[in-house]
């Protein structure tokens, strides 16, 4: 059965049918009353787990003279749209990160494991797009847990990185998730594809929302309705991108864009060894008994 997924602008209406649905089929109950640090229906402005960190421009390339940008890609996998995806990122030599739904790995494996194949770095997305506040700490690491065996049984190795659905996350839900050894991850940037647009609406939302001299997260997804034009989005994000000065890069395993490789600063080389004095050349045994 293809699963469904709330939308952030319907969630609130959808919730209790969603996560009683959730509730039976999995032995996950909602939790009491918990402190959200960011809800489904807060701001427009989503938040990342770690705000923008600027970019020391002394360590990154030239061509990266404006900071970093590192596309990501949620509610995958899907045989229909991920594929053409990777195609695009391959192409043009576009790190990027796909944080995945165990059920929809349940019901694509070979695609998770293109994307695996493909080089890219695979997050975790729960099981079954559970909004984690509304559960209990103990449904809050089985949507974790159930998410990163469905990853092992396909033979796909899954990062350490997480990212809440609906970027709802709370400082108990924070605690969970660190208690797994998981990093979770939010956005600076959402493209708000999940809301409809072109192309060329999408790709407008992110470049605006790029910031110089930061950290750039953006929000997009491979496994919602208007996901093909979110994809169709990518090549003109990517060409413009680029032209202002910015270098893609996946996020790394603290939760933030990682430094891409050819910035790395590469440790120093130790020291050769002192070349020894050369050994004097031995006398021939005629030589010496004629000199004797």
């Amino acid at each position: 059965m293809q699963h469904r997924f709330l939308t952030r602008r319907n969630a609130p209406a959808l919730l209790i049918a969603a996560l009683a649905l959730t509730a039976s089929s999995l032995g996950l109950h909602p939790a009491s009353a918990d402190p959200v640090e960011r809800t489904v229906s807060g701001a427009s402005e989503p938040v990342a787990s770690v705000l923008p960190q600027p970019v020391r421009r002394h360590k990154l390339p030239r061509a990266c003279r404006s900071g970093l940008v590192a596309l990501t890609f949620d509610d995958g996998p899907s045989k229909s749209v991920t594929p053409g995806l990777v195609k695009i990122l391959l192409k043009r030599k576009v790190p990027a990160t796909f944080f995945m739904v165990g059920s929809r790995i349940h019901s694509a494996p070979q695609t998770a494991r293109l994307v695996q194949r493909s080089g890219f770095t695979i997050g975790n997305h729960t099981y079954t797009h559970a909004q984690l506040t509304r559960l209990s700490d103990s449904g809050v690491r089985r949507q974790l847990r159930s998410t990163r065996r469905e990853m092992r049984e396909h033979k796909i190795t899954p990062s350490d990185l997480m990212r809440p659905p609906y970027g709802d996350i709370s400082k108990r839900v924070r605690r969970d998730i660190r208690g797994l050894g998981l990093v979770p991850v939010l956005w600076t940037i959402d493209s708000r594809d999940w809301a409809g647009g072109t192309p060329g609406q999408i790709a407008d939302r992110v470049l605006r929302g790029l910031r110089r001299h930061q950290s750039n997260i953006v929000l997009q997804h491979d496994g919602v309705n208007n996901s093909p034009n979110s994809v169709a989005a990518v090549p003109r994000i990517v060409k413009e991108a680029r032209k202002r000065g910015f270098c893609f890069t996946h996020i790394g395993p603290r939760g933030g864009p990682a430094l891409p490789q050819s910035a790395t600063p590469k440790p120093p080389e130790p020291p050769k060894p002192a070349t020894p004095a050369p050994t004097p050349t031995p006398l021939p045994i005629s030589f010496l008994s004629l000199k004797n």
